[in-house]
């Protein structure tokens, strides 16, 4: 513990996101960084300057794309769609991820559908990412925040319609890309309108192989509305829907037929810097998934199985910035929410009776939150930031099936009530000009998940086991510290980080060797339990060089450690990973090389079915450029990704599924 302790001292975060133009280093603690259309924001968990625009975005990204570029954020990969989020290693109910600060939640039992599936970059105005100490304020979790604001409508030109059109194709896929975003206002309202549609075919890896089963198609669309009451007050209502079908997930057992979402709210904003509650917003909404899992296109199938999930959530909050005086403010949310979750199984046997059981037995879980930071500015050099969150939490099932099915796993579940407490302290300082510390200590918890309280012999492809819920489990628990250090000049900035988080009653499967399985050929059935505790730490460096105004140069290493209380390594544990790119732009045209290279991971976990991966070493390249066409901006963007050809696999990809070969693209922009 002493000797992490004394490493964070000396380590701090950083990174860079996609973007489109140049922007100078500034001292700004929230970055925000243009990317076509969208704005990508980190909110990192010291106040930290951005660095430099730099990596040149593709147009026909999808969000999980642009999520993988923040260093905060790895993806867990199961097939070419559906990508699941992890904030340094946690994910799943460890991690919230927000909707315009709405709740969402998944209705697949095998996180096929994590809520970054359902947003496009079109209809995104920014994603704001939390870490660590930081990350409750939104709801108890003990890994962070991801929050993806929508795009609003604008009052810029008035009677006249703006906006942008967007077409792709890419070579390793075979994917068409098509988008599109319209503005309009008139007198006091305005209104946005965005539309995408995607096409994917099986892509091909390295040397060529064909990847089956990796094939999606998708349309997604949104429309908003804001009524301007006065200066400083507006009204908002927003409606958004994706639908998805015959999307391929390679490395998993199953197929998904048809997903889809439906995503409303209503919400009203206000903003008087006059006054000393000068900023705040208050919303209600209400949203609906459907899941549909098939393997009726998989071959060789002993018993053809369908798998439908629905989640319905309803919720409301209000949050708001009161300013106490003139070094003191306080920033405030209060929320709740409800949702409804429900998943079954319909197994078919020739010449037997068809088979049937709940997956998640219909179960809700009722939220109810309340946090408050409060800042304080003693002079121009220091900072302190102190946090804290509440949660009242129930969860019950909600059907005489439901209770009957649990019944199986222990003789009485009559609900269950939590009360969940998270708090944090923070300290900032400036040193002379170039050098600013940060540090940090909190001690956070989170609910367990419907999965690991009711889950019902839920097959994991990744270590071949059935799982089973555990009504009576408990939640985690976590002491998380952090520090950084920045050091800032004209044309360098070089930056470091590092944590150590201590997580008690972590929750892990344990092997049930008296239990049969349900799934033919599963290794074994493990059931969710805590353990005594795991310790999880890592670092990340960064450096920032513009030897002259046209180039850029950014390097970025990160790492991650993560063991249990028997010093055995935990499972999806990321290797050392290095990217660096250099961007050269002169007026209309720019030219970006990047590598990206992993050392291998050797430290696995064999219980949980790892093995080993190789490293690996890619080069990427990106050509762009913009002209005026009969007064409209149009830009090209061509280029090519894993110039080499390599076959390659992350740790984090599930069955050590292949990733895309050598990828050309070409993609055309036009803005009116």
């Amino acid at each position: 513990m002493k000797k992490w302790l004394s490493f964070l001292l000396c380590t701090s975060v950083c990174f860079n996101t996609l973007a489109q133009k140049n922007i100078s280093i500034t001292t700004d603690s929230l970055h925000i960084i243009e990317l076509n259309e969208l704005t990508v924001s980190g909110i990192i968990k010291t106040p930290q300057q951005h660095l430099v625009n730099f990596f040149k975005s593709n147009n026909a990204a999808t969000l999980e794309d642009i999520l993988s570029r923040l260093p905060e954020i790895s993806i867990l990969r199961r097939g070419a769609y559906g990508m699941e989020p992890s904030i340094r290693y946690y994910s799943d109910g460890q991690i919230n991820v927000l909707l315009d600060g709405m709740q969402i939640h998944g209705a697949c039992t095998d996180k096929m559908d994590p809520a970054t599936i359902y947003i496009e970059p079109i209809n995104l105005q920014n994603l704001q990412v939390q870490t660590g100490n930081s990350g409750f304020a939104n709801g108890s979790a003990i890994g962070g925040t991801v929050n993806m604001k929508m795009i609003e409508p604008q009052f810029d030109c008035h009677n006249k319609i703006t906006g942008a059109f967007n077409s792709g194709y890419q070579t390793a896929a075979k994917s068409v890309y098509e988008s599109v975003r319209l503005n309009y206002a008139l007198g006091n309202w305005a209104f946005a309108v965005s539309g995408t549609y995607r096409n994917s075919k099986n892509y091909k890896s390295g040397g060529g192989e064909i990847i089956p089963f990796s094939q999606y198609k998708k349309v997604n669309y949104s429309i908003s509305a804001k009524f301007q009451y006065n200066k400083s007050t507006y009204f908002k209502a927003d409606f958004l829907a994706d639908d998805g079908w015959n999307i391929g997930y390679p490395a998993l057992p199953m197929d998904v037929g048809y997903a889809t979402a439906k995503i409303a709210s209503l919400s009203m904003h206000n903003e008087n810097f006059r006054k000393r509650l000068y900023k705040w917003q208050a919303k209600i909404y209400a949203n609906s998934i459907e899941h549909f899992m098939d393997d009726t296109k998989r071959p060789f199938v002993p018993m053809h199985m369908d798998m439908p999930g629905f989640s319905k959530t309803v919720g409301a909050f209000a949050d708001g910035e009161l300013k106490l005086n003139a070094k003191q403010k306080l920033l405030f949310r209060a929320d709740g929410a409800s949702t409804f979750l429900t998943a079954s199984m319909t197994m078919y046997q020739a010449g037997q009776p068809n088979m049937y059981m709940l997956t998640w037995p219909d179960n809700r879980k009722n939220k109810y939150g309340f946090s408050a930071s409060w800042l304080l500015q003693p002079d121009s050099t220091m900072q302190i930031k102190l946090s804290g969150r509440t949660d009242m939490v129930l969860s019950n099932l909600t059907t005489s099936e439901a209770k009957n099915q649990i019944s199986i796993l222990t003789s009485t579940f009559n609900g269950r009530a939590d009360f969940l407490k998270n708090i944090s302290a923070q300290i900032s300082k400036k040193i002379g000009q170039k050098i600013k510390l940060t540090s940090s200590i909190g001690y956070v918890q989170r609910m367990p998940t419907a999965t690991e309280m009711f889950g019902f012999y839920l097959f994991n492809s990744s270590d071949g086991f059935d799982y089973l819920g555990n009504p009576s489990i408990k939640p985690e628990k976590a002491l998380l510290v952090e520090a950084s250090v920045i050091y800032n000049v004209k044309k360098c900035r070089i930056q470091w980080s590092g944590y150590y988080n201590r997580v008690t009653n972590f929750i892990a499967g344990k092997i049930e060797p008296s239990l049969s399985t349900m799934t033919i050929g599963a290794n074994g059935v493990k059931s969710f339990s805590n353990i005594p505790f795991t310790s999880i730490a890592g670092a990340e460096f960064s450096v920032y060089i513009k030897p002259q105004n046209a180039a850029d140069i950014v390097s970025t290493v990160k790492y991650t450690w993560a063991k249990d209380n028997n010093n055995n390594p935990l499972p999806f544990v990321a290797p050392l990973k290095n990217i660096t790119s250099v961007k050269y732009q002169l007026k209309k045209i720019s030219v970006q090389v990047e590598t990206e290279a992993a050392l291998k991971q050797s430290k696995i976990s064999k219980q949980y079915g790892e093995d080993a991966t190789p490293g690996y070493f890619l080069i990427h390249t990106r050509f762009g450029y913009i002209t005026t066409i009969y007064k409209k901006e149009v830009e090209l963007q061509i280029g090519a990704e894993n110039v080499l050809d390599k076959k390659y696999h992350e740790h984090l990809d599930w069955g050590n599924l292949a990733r895309p070969g050598r990828n050309f693209y070409i993609q055309l922009k036009i803005a009116f």
